[in-house]
């Protein structure tokens, strides 16, 4: 990669990039893509021969990468008027996915937990009551983060139709 072309924190960006390729299995690649088009953040979006300058990766590399990146809706594609390039950004819808993603995953532990709860008193294997105290603490922060994430989701929903 070169880093004279990006014009943020490299620290940062190494650190963000690893911590895509964790979260959301990413590979390394699409990892440093998204997070170049997050902490750059260009409405423009960047061409795939500026891609190939910044990465410094081979075309079948950076073309799968995005791909990938395009078949997860992270990043979309733009045809600017004036000219026959692509050009790649973020989805605009970034932060609003990533919650829901988040929403849905805290949506089934909520699901799954209770149903294995009910398993558990039905088969009298729940005999532990401070197992039980602690599922009751764990339900209720799963509920609490349920509704902030709706909240927050309408929230930012509500921003964006405003801006249209």
């Amino acid at each position: 990669m070169d880093e004279n072309n990006i014009t943020c924190d490299l620290e940062l960006f190494e650190s963000f990039s690893a911590h895509l390729e964790k979260t959301y299995n990413f590979p390394p690649l699409p990892a440093k893509i998204l997070a170049y088009m997050v902490m750059q953040s260009s409405a423009d979006g960047y061409s795939f021969d500026i891609l190939l300058e910044v990465f410094k990766v081979s075309k079948s590399s950076l073309s799968n990468s995005i791909n990938l990146l395009l078949s997860l809706n992270q990043i979309e594609y733009i045809n600017k008027i004036d000219s026959r390039k692509r050009y790649f950004r973020l989805n605009p819808n970034y932060i609003p996915e990533k919650l829901e993603f988040l929403h849905e995953m805290i949506t089934d532990d909520i699901i799954y937990t209770n149903k294995i709860n009910d398993h558990r008193i039905n088969h009298h294997l729940n005999n532990h009551t401070k197992d039980n105290k602690c599922l009751a603490i764990y339900l209720n922060y799963l509920n609490e983060a349920q509704k902030l994430l709706e909240e927050t989701i309408n929230n930012i929903k509500t921003i964006q139709l405003e801006n249209k």
